[in-house]
């Protein structure tokens, strides 16, 4: 690598040197950059923890999660990767894909110091796909300046066998004044093939395993006063989702009618609501999954929609018991004012 001086036109060479040569270290250096600036590994990732335990002895460097909502394990290696990392990381890889939604959300939670709501509102808003949807399949990203041909052979294999598998070799530059440059290249899959490969593996991933969650479809039966208290307390989560939940209803209420999903999406876009249609329609994606909570039967005793019965299932066709429209249009009301 090269430093150029535009001025003088001319260039000067930096000096190569390892980590361990300059003191830096795997776990308090090289993490942090990574923890602090995911996009290094060439990608979008939302990093949901860090040193996690996954036995008595091991701890995994960072977990992250990408935009298809795959669980990702980050293995650092300082300068040279060893001839066994790729072993040590599908260990972590198996130990993590036994992770729920709700495991997932909970260690990022612990890993940002707050609360669940946040947490799952968070990679909600990360994710271009469903929440149940997440850790259907884990990805493994090595870190390492030098790889062993041992590893490479192996990666490579794995690769063939519909693990998904990236190296990333980062190595470190220095120039005369000491400051220090990194340069993060991928090497496996091969930049030239990654749109190929890609399209490749996508094909061959073809199984899901089930997931329990929290879904239900049971109705509440709430006297009136119970049921304007319980949604009163729900529009009074501090939560990215309730402007959300807030716009969903207004519209429900905007007129005695039952409204297509595709109208909601559209009118949500409309309201602000999402940069796009398409991530307008992820939110009320999430709002559907919302609805769809065993904690919120009061919100399906009041909102309607039509469903396959199953969690995961695609929801359309919501309307708001005519019974309720007044209720609801008072709570809108009374929400707007209180946070305008």
């Amino acid at each position: 690598m090269y430093k150029v001086d535009i001025k003088a036109k001319s260039l000067s060479k930096l000096e190569t040197k390892k980590f361990g040569e300059m003191g830096i270290w795997e776990r308090f250096d090289i993490q942090e950059w990574v923890e602090k600036s995911p996009d290094i590994l060439d990608e979008e990732l939302l990093i949901i923890g860090k040193e996690l335990p996954v036995s008595q002895r091991n701890r995994l460097d960072l977990l992250a999660i990408d935009r298809q909502a795959n669980l990702v394990i980050i293995e650092l290696k300082r300068d040279e990767s060893g001839s066994d990392v790729e072993w040590q990381a599908i260990k972590y890889a198996s130990y993590c894909s036994n992770f729920l939604p709700e495991d997932i959300i909970s260690h990022y939670a612990q890993y940002l110091k707050t609360d669940i709501d946040n947490a799952q509102t968070m990679i909600e808003e990360f994710i271009d796909d469903e929440l149940e949807n997440l850790n259907q399949h884990q990805r493994i990203i090595l870190v390492s300046k030098e790889f062993h041909s041992d590893v490479i052979s192996a990666v490579l294999w794995l690769r063939d066998g519909s693990i998904e598998i990236k190296c990333v070799r980062l190595r470190s530059y220095l120039d005369s004044d000491g400051s220090l440059f990194l340069n993060p290249e991928v090497i496996i899959p091969l930049p030239e093939a990654k749109d190929y490969i890609e399209r490749k593996e996508v094909k061959q991933q073809s199984s899901h395993r089930s997931l329990r969650s929290s879904f239900s479809l049971e109705k509440g039966d709430f006297t009136n006063n119970e049921l304007e208290s319980r949604i009163r307390d729900t529009l009074a989560r501090k939560s990215d989702l309730t402007p959300r939940l807030v716009c969903l209803l207004e519209i429900l209420v905007s007129e005695s009618k039952t409204f297509s999903r595709e109208e909601i999406r559209r009118m949500l876009f409309d309201k602000g609501i999402g940069k796009d249609v398409g991530q307008s329609g992820r939110y009320l994606s999430n709002l559907s999954q919302f609805l769809t909570k065993k904690s919120n039967p009061h919100l399906r005793q009041v909102v309607e929609f039509e469903t396959g019965g199953a969690h995961g299932e695609m929801k359309d066709n919501y309307r708001i018991l005519p019974e309720y429209e007044e209720l609801i249009r008072k709570l809108v009301s009374e929400w707007r004012e209180n946070n305008s």
